[in-house]
């Protein structure tokens, strides 16, 4: 039996019900983000935290809305998740010098100095992990064209030339690859959300082994059940509820404050 509707009014009719069905949805989560940027400015902290945790349903994550979410925390007297929205903020754009700004502001101002940074810690910080990456792999494109190049030509001038680029090139990612990895794994550290208490084995009950600050950064080592095993900055080791870490790598606005 023939369709009654024409091929071409057929296909523009179903996309005009795709458009239809994924609209509001879209809208929805631009009015939330909205709707959160408004209650952020006139400093109602809790309405905008609870529209921003709306908006990422749909929309995703991005470093204004992250940026936006640790000044509403920090506002609100949330160290522990106002740091952990600033670095994860930073992972998304580590040239952000509000962000950085902020990030250390709270730090200051709750007591929470990081040790003093190597030289090798410092360089690293110059770029973000992609822009790490990035550069390796450019260093390695470059030295793979180059050797290609190298077995094409025949002039003395070009094949120095690109001997030259070559070993610029091998350099460049071999210099770029130690930071860019380096640089991922920091991004497997935790965020304390709340002053916590370190325990010297993974039960609620265990004796204490000294307390930690919100807004730490601790570095995860091993999990048993509820319990992760965390060192911090100054290598002291304990044990936590699994629900007082907020992971910086796992990018989320819906931090639930134990």
């Amino acid at each position: 039996m023939k369709h009654p509707l024409p091929r071409p009014f057929r296909q523009h009719f179903f996309l005009l019900i795709l458009c239809l069905l994924f609209l509001p949805s879209s809208l929805q989560a631009a009015d939330y983000f909205d709707l959160g940027n408004q209650a952020y400015m006139r400093k109602d902290d809790a309405a905008a935290i609870t529209y921003y945790r709306k908006a990422v349903k749909n929309r995703g994550f991005s470093a204004a809305l992250l940026y936006n979410l640790g000044n509403c925390y920090a506002r609100s007297g949330k160290t522990g998740p106002a740091v952990l929205a600033y670095e994860q903020a930073l992972r998304l754009d580590p040239a952000d010098p509000d962000i950085r700004t902020n990030l250390e502001s709270i730090r200051k101002a709750n007591g929470l100095y990081p040790p003093n940074q190597s030289w090798w810690r410092q360089v690293k910080n110059i770029l973000g992990a992609d822009q790490w990456l990035l550069l390796a792999a450019t260093g390695f494109a470059l030295f793979s064209g180059s050797l290609l190049l190298l077995a094409l030509v025949r002039q003395s001038w070009l094949q120095r030339a690109l001997k030259t680029v070559a070993v610029m090139a091998s350099a460049c990612a071999l210099l770029a690859l130690p930071p860019a990895l380096s640089s991922y794994q920091d991004w497997r550290d935790d965020i304390v959300l709340v002053p916590a208490r370190l325990n010297i084995s993974p039960f609620a009950k265990a004796a204490s082994a000294g307390t930690i600050q919100a807004g730490r950064k601790v570095h995860p080592l091993k999990t048993y059940k509820n319990f992760i095993l965390v060192r911090d900055t100054n290598g002291r080791k304990g044990w936590l509820p699994a629900r007082e870490l907020g992971p910086i790598e796992q990018l989320t606005a819906t931090v639930t404050v134990p």
